[in-house]
């Protein structure tokens, strides 16, 4: 066998690995458990939306340590972050983050847009194609989004839920003053490349890239401590 058939061996025998990891992680995403409902969040969200963001984001974390004990960071570890992807920026707050699930609180406090990225999924609030589902409910302010093939866009106000499918791009828009609650589901690795890529090569704010994947790290930690504990260790 030549050097270029050996090549494309290699290739093939590469693309059949990557395919079958891709399958096994679909079928693992599809069947495991998972510690939040979409539903779950944005009831709760819902519930206190139009009341003043601090106070009302103060409500809910308390109300998901009630109902996850465990599963939320505790107050020394709360941090809002600055976010730049896709040419807009905000601010975020991880309460709850593992391979699968994460739940954040998400805003800004200026008017800012950009485009969504190639998935919609976002440690991190995002909005791209990636393997992930997304939820965000509004709790202040406005959101404006513009799918893609479409000519018109929608406005969300506070107490409305978006949902973002995994594979859905948009242009995405909030007006100062918009925070919501948002909640994501599916491999959220995928969604990092995104939501760190303008933080890397745009603003290079490599202390808010350590903020960031130090919170990360932090939530998965904390849900690598809740699952040794269900063995009783």
């Amino acid at each position: 066998m030549g050097v270029s058939g050996s090549w494309a061996l290699r290739v093939g025998l590469a693309l059949g690995a990557l395919a079958l990891l891709l399958q096994g992680l679909r079928g693992w995403l599809a069947c495991k458990r998972y510690e939040f409902q979409p539903a779950e969040i944005a009831q709760l969200a819902r519930h206190h939306a139009g009341l003043d963001h601090e106070l009302a984001f103060s409500k809910i974390i308390v109300e998901l340590r009630k109902k996850h004990p465990g599963h939320i960071l505790p107050d020394e570890d709360l941090q809002w972050v600055f976010v730049n992807a896709g040419g807009w920026m905000g601010s975020m707050c991880l309460l709850h983050a593992s391979l699968t699930e994460y739940v954040l609180l998400f805003g800004t406090a200026v008017d800012t847009g950009g485009h969504s990225g190639m998935l919609r999924a976002g440690a991190v609030p995002s909005t791209g194609r990636y393997w992930a589902d997304i939820s965000d409910t509004v709790i202040s302010g406005t959101f404006r989004q513009w799918k893609e093939g479409t000519t018109r866009s929608e406005i969300y106000y506070p107490g409305d839920t978006i949902v973002h499918q995994a594979g859905e791009a948009t242009s995405v828009q909030w007006s100062a003053g918009t925070w919501m609650v948002e909640y994501g589901r599916g491999f959220i690795p995928s969604t990092l490349a995104f939501a760190l890529a303008d933080t890397l090569f745009s603003t290079q704010d490599f202390l808010t890239l350590f903020y960031t994947l130090r919170v990360y790290a932090k939530g998965l930690l904390l849900e690598a401590s809740a699952f040794i504990s269900t063995f009783g260790c």
